[in-house]
């Protein structure tokens, strides 16, 4: 497979590829590192969207992707060990310097794929503020790449379109991607129905041990890995698709005149 990580690739090589317009696009990814349950590794919310960055990349022809970074914030799930959570405002931070790191070496089209929910408010904040100085940017936010599989595969998962923090999906995508890392004898069914029927227009703002005893949710026992290799293409697709759609555009968006 072609090279497709920014670190990979030498300062000579990056500099002859941008000045050249070989390269004009960058995948940006984020993860976490905390508890997943018992039968899960803390990695997924970095192993899963690295490999989707990583096969969309070598399918696309003007796309790097950026080594993920590994923690996030994840003070939700600090109940169990062993989560590295880093404060909102690191994670804003972090975000905001390696978007202006690419626009500033003149990758100014950015894919920002994000792996865990507790980095969603930040990366927003982040790549907005960086829009806000650098106006001719593009990014462009994936907030939540297992919503996509909720609403494209429904007739896949038996229980609450896969959803779960560890549950049916995740553990699925997980044993796509390392599956030397699964232990489904370990698996639970833990859905936390009261937080989905209290959800449909409001957010409730729970600590992981109000809804579960071994920090996942949703229902793990009925993960598969082939349900995680269809979640993996379907996804890997979807960004393959987003990309190519928005280079026919030239990565133009704006209104119609």
């Amino acid at each position: 497979m072609k090279k497709v990580f920014l670190n990979e690739f030498s300062a000579r090589e990056l500099r002859d590829m941008i000045e050249g317009g070989k390269i004009d696009s960058a995948i940006t990814v984020f993860g976490s590192c905390e508890s997943h349950g018992w039968h899960l590794p803390l990695g997924p919310d970095l192993f899963v969207p690295t490999e989707i960055a990583k096969q969309a990349a070598g399918r696309l022809s003007k796309t790097v992707v950026v080594p993920g970074v590994p923690f996030g914030t994840s003070i939700h799930y600090n109940q169990y060990p062993l989560s590295i959570t880093l404060r909102f405002e690191t994670t804003i931070a972090i975000a905001e310097d390696v978007f202006t790191s690419l626009i500033e070496n003149g990758i100014r089209h950015i894919i920002i794929l994000n792996g865990h929910d507790g980095n969603i408010p930040a990366l927003e904040i982040a790549a907005r503020k960086v829009k806000d100085r650098f106006k001719d940017a593009v990014l462009v936010f994936i907030p939540a790449w297992w919503n996509i599989t909720g609403a494209r595969m429904k007739d896949t998962f038996d229980v609450w379109n896969g959803l779960g923090h560890g549950g049916e999906g995740e553990t699925s995508i997980t044993m796509a991607v390392r599956p030397d890392l699964v232990d489904l004898q370990l698996a639970k069914s833990q859905v936390p129905e009261d937080v989905i029927a209290l959800s449909e227009f409001a957010t409730i703002i729970w600590d992981i041990k109000e809804i579960t005893t071994t920090g996942a949710t949703g229902d793990s026992t009925k993960a598969t890995e082939e349900k995680g290799r269809k979640m993996l293409q379907c996804v890997i697709d979807y960004v393959v698709d987003l990309v190519g759609e928005l280079e026919k555009r030239e990565w133009k968006y704006d209104y119609k005149k």
